[in-house]
């Protein structure tokens, strides 16, 4: 099982999936390995990272113990993560090159997601959440779309709508297959134009989804509204409070939410109790009342 702890709780024994930003010693660089010495274990104790995310199926837990024979649950849901993403990248592919898809050849990666999403919510986030720079757009469509999967069941939505809010998770950010790789994956402020750029992807991608058969209203309205706020100072058409679908809505917290609480090489991720405490406290940018039933869905589901 993937799980985060501090990093003064590391020691030797322990498997390390992924250290929470920046890190550049050669040995410890190492994106997964085994901490077999205690002056490694001491390094990263007093260097001063927010934490580290371990594998208790492959090493020990906090308490000096195996976590317990759940390896499987991983491997489950590693499987599923990479068949996804190779069915994503296909798809994104053929828009890419201006190919038509259709709500078929998205449907086999939304029932997989759907189905280890309810399986083992924890275990699945968890795994989504280690994002390298190639694999970040795909694993991040994967996991804001388990995301609205999870807290549409939560809310008590049927489920064509469930499936349909799963399948817009998966194509939200499709309109950034036109906007440069590079400024995608800056490490440094953006400029203006680059701003700008990043802000006409609702509209680029709700221009692409629209141009193909059988994409329902749902996904559409997800596509170009998922990056709109509560008072009205979203993007990109700033629409008002009673503008914003409950869908959109929905999106925007899931979107966010898996922004925040990934691991990525530059920088350190929030844990789910520091990113809700960010929303709730952002006043104006998401439905407050529908947050706080997310929160809710996250413990029930016991997501760390």
């Amino acid at each position: 099982m993937l799980k985060r702890v501090e990093a003064r709780q590391v020691r030797t024994g322990m498997f390390v999936e992924a250290i929470e930003g920046a890190w550049h010693d050669p040995f410890l660089s190492k994106r997964r390995f085994l901490l077999r010495r205690e002056i490694d274990a001491q390094k990263l104790r007093k260097n001063g990272m927010t934490g580290v995310i371990i594998n208790t199926s492959r090493g020990l837990d906090i308490d000096g113990l195996p976590g317990g024979n759940i390896e499987i649950d991983t491997k489950a849901a590693r499987e599923t993560i990479q068949k996804s993403m190779q069915v994503l990248e296909s798809i994104f592919g053929r828009l890419q090159h201006g190919d038509g898809i259709s709500v078929d050849q998205v449907a086999p990666v939304i029932s997989s997601v759907s189905k280890s999403i309810d399986q083992s919510p924890t275990v699945f986030l968890s795994v989504t959440r280690l994002k390298s720079k190639d694999e970040a757009t795909f694993l991040h469509s994967i996991s804001v779309s388990a995301l609205m999967i999870l807290f549409s069941r939560h809310l008590g939505l049927d489920e064509t709508t469930v499936q349909m809010l799963g399948t817009a998770g998966l194509l939200h950010d499709v309109g950034k297959l036109e906007i440069p790789l590079e400024i995608l994956n800056k490490e440094g402020p953006l400029d203006e134009d680059e701003i700008k750029m990043i802000r006409d992807h609702p509209e680029k991608g709700y221009a692409i989804l629209s141009r193909q058969e059988g994409i329902s209203e749902i996904v559409l309205d997800v596509c170009l509204n998922h990056h709109e706020r509560i008072d009205g100072k979203g993007y990109p058409r700033k629409l008002s409070e009673a503008q914003v679908s409950l869908h959109a809505r929905i999106a925007a917290i899931c979107d966010v939410y898996d922004a925040i609480t990934s691991v990525r090489p530059y920088r350190a991720p929030w844990s789910a109790s520091q990113a809700l405490k960010w929303m709730l406290g952002n006043e104006g940018h998401f439905d407050r009342r529908l947050l706080k039933k997310f929160a809710l869905c996250l413990s029930v589901a016991a997501v760390t």
